[in-house]
């Protein structure tokens, strides 16, 4: 990444007293690379003290769909992450169950000290108002159109934030219609997405509206920031033989994003570049999980 970026883009771990103490659903560190990427240099482009702790990395709580006890325990493991590397904030990645069960129960459920809980779409929106993010807007030059997740839109949350980031620097945006409270579900809602035995109910009758919606726009890409959603209307979207690519905001800032002297926004990485910028402290989660 450091090569792509020409700049020293890192994935700080425990790191005692940093501000934020970042968790993103885990199934990005398996399966949305470029998201993570492009979360990473938002951080670096701001200059934030952040950190992931490897003792709980993992923001995904199905607890909110199933059970208030589990609801509890999981909130209460990023807590317990924050408070023992003494982390001002919380952050959460791309992901809408994640954000809204940490945004509207962690008040209820913390027991040590309340801490801000912080979308990654809200910091980021912050940081382009605040003029600290630099975006070449040539770079990407597909249509795009944009997915609300219901667990962050729906109550009216984050709507506006990631329209004014995309507009920022994606020249042709698309919208859905209709959009924002009333957009249609991806189909995977309730926790549904993760069971594989429901997947033809899930994309060709849940979520069969949704890949209507899409592909009436004409867009080239769809973004969806939220994990469940990912997966939902990209397996939607190849079972209704939609053409049009499943990506993360955060995948495009990736991209886009200027963090170079040489005012370069991305180079096209080689066989033998580490995505994770070469830092040799970072822990995989598997590995994490296994020292316990």
């Amino acid at each position: 990444m450091e090569e792509a970026k020409n700049a020293p883009v890192k994935f700080p771990t425990d790191v005692e007293g940093a501000e934020y103490l970042f968790v993103a659903p885990v199934s990005d560190y398996m399966m949305e690379a470029e998201t993570l990427m492009g979360i990473a240099c938002v951080m670096h482009a701001t200059g934030a003290s952040w950190t992931i702790g490897t003792k709980n990395y993992d923001a995904i709580n199905y607890g909110l769909f199933y059970s208030d006890q589990v609801l509890e325990r999981l909130v209460n493991n990023i807590e317990a992450e924050a408070e023992r590397l003494g982390c001002k904030k919380i952050l959460i990645g791309e992901c809408g169950h994640a954000s809204r069960s940490a945004k509207y129960f962690y008040n209820n459920f913390a027991k040590h000290t309340k801490r801000p809980i912080i979308n990654i779409l809200e910091y980021t929106y912050d940081a382009l108002k605040a003029g600290k993010l630099n975006f070449d807007t040539s770079i990407i030059t597909q249509s795009v159109t944009y997915h609300d997740p219901c667990n962050i839109a729906r109550q009216g949350w984050i709507i506006e934030q990631p329209r004014e980031i995309i507009k920022a620097f994606i020249p042709n945006f698309i919208e859905m219609t209709p959009n924002r409270r009333d957009n249609y579900c991806c189909g995977g809602g309730g926790g549904s997405v993760s069971i594989d035995e429901l997947r033809p109910y899930r994309t060709t009758v849940s979520g069969r509206k949704k890949a209507e919606q899409i592909a009436a726009t004409g867009a080239d890409m769809v973004i969806a920031p939220c994990a469940n959603c990912k997966k939902q209307v990209r397996e939607t979207l190849e079972d209704n033989e939609v053409a049009t690519e499943l990506v993360g905001l955060h995948d495009l800032i990736y991209k886009a994003l200027i963090l170079s002297p040489d005012g370069v926004a991305w180079r096209e990485p080689s066989d033998d570049m580490d995505w994770m910028g070469g830092d040799e402290d970072f822990v995989p989660p598997q590995e994490a999980e296994a020292k316990g």
